[in-house]
């Protein structure tokens, strides 16, 4: 996610014992960042309906127990102060030491796409993030063998999820393919049958306590179900190897291996993102061999890449002159 624009914000909370429960946000901008303390006190939960329908779930309290909190920000021209639910949310910064995210607090968030988080296990009420589908992307500060609440979100949403690990000192990005559920009648034995389609669902299983295990995440791409899934089959083999954050030798060479078999299709995501450095290593591992690359030149004029274009035509050139040493007595 790019850097968002802060904009003000006021906060409404109550206090749990020494901690704080966000209840509400209302501000000028579709990405909100809820700060790790409030007057000194942690916040450590998103209280129910917080982002769906605060004002219901306010009513209920009693006014000594709602408190506010304005943070000043950078409004853009003309903007407007309001309430940030539903469909006006698009982004969310979390605090580090959150612990709970309640019932229906972000339920029907339809264009919610990006949550930033910290480190530590979270709870989850029933309903979290119910109708969330634009949800895509998740970052987490800290490490990928470090406990987090992934595995809550993975059990809220079964669509594509891609998870980016941002250390001090290492980044992992990995992607958790969608999967749906389905009940199908036998009618003449009045019975339904439960099925479950798509590799999303083991690739859900590859947690424990809260930690991922990586290398049940690598061993699940054997797997039938994400081998017919090019595209997405694809996306966690660049996402590996570009991030090989806790990736074995074995399962690098399997990664590999898929990338050799769909040269092509590797080539162009490499040029569809403008992946200058990813061609030199697509080159290296003999992907980007010598009869494509008339067609990685033709694709990246077409897709009107000039900086890819021109590593090609360097590539190109380097592998005609060794060509010709190799036959110069």
């Amino acid at each position: 996610m790019n850097q968002e624009i802060e904009g003000s914000l006021s906060i409404k909370y109550k206090l749990n014992e020494e901690t704080a429960v966000i209840l509400s946000c209302t501000g000028t901008e579709r990405y909100v960042r809820i700060p790790e303390n409030i007057n000194g006190k942690p916040v450590v939960s998103i209280g129910p309906y917080s982002f769906s329908s605060p004002e219901d779930n306010i009513r209920k309290l009693n006014n000594e127990e709602i408190l506010e909190y304005e943070i000043d920000g950078i409004d853009t021209p003309l903007s407007v102060e309001e309430i940030i639910k539903g469909k006006k949310l698009q982004a969310i910064y979390l605090p580090k030491q959150l612990e709970r995210i309640d019932e229906y607090a972000f339920y029907n968030c339809t264009e919610l796409e990006h949550i930033n988080l910290g480190e530590g296990v979270i709870d989850f009420g029933n309903g979290a993030f119910m109708n969330c589908d634009s949800l895509k992307e998740l970052t987490f500060r800290t490490k990928c063998d470090a406990p987090t609440g992934l595995a809550g979100f993975l059990r809220e949403i079964q669509s594509e999820l891609t998870v980016t690990f941002e250390g001090k000192e290492e980044k992992a990005v990995f992607l958790f393919p969608e999967y749906y559920e389905e009940s199908v009648e036998n009618t003449p034995a009045r019975v339904f049958h439960y099925q479950i389609h798509g590799a999303g669902y083991r690739y859900r299983q590859c947690l424990e306590n809260g930690i991922l295990n990586i290398s049940h995440y690598d061993m699940l791409f054997q797997a039938p179900e994400i081998q017919t899934e090019s595209r997405t089959a694809l996306s966690i083999a660049l996402y590996r190897l570009n991030y090989p954050a806790g990736l074995s030798e074995h399962y690098k060479q399997q990664y590999i291996k898929y990338l050799r078999i769909h040269k092509e299709d590797t080539i162009i995501r490499y040029l569809e993102e403008n992946n200058t450095k990813g061609l030199y290593y697509l080159k290296q591992e003999d992907i980007l061999t010598k009869d494509l690359m008339d067609f990685a030149l033709k694709v990246s004029i077409r897709l009107k890449q000039p900086e890819c274009t021109a590593v090609l035509l360097s590539l190109g050139e380097e592998s005609r002159k060794a060509a010709e040493n190799k036959f110069d007595f």
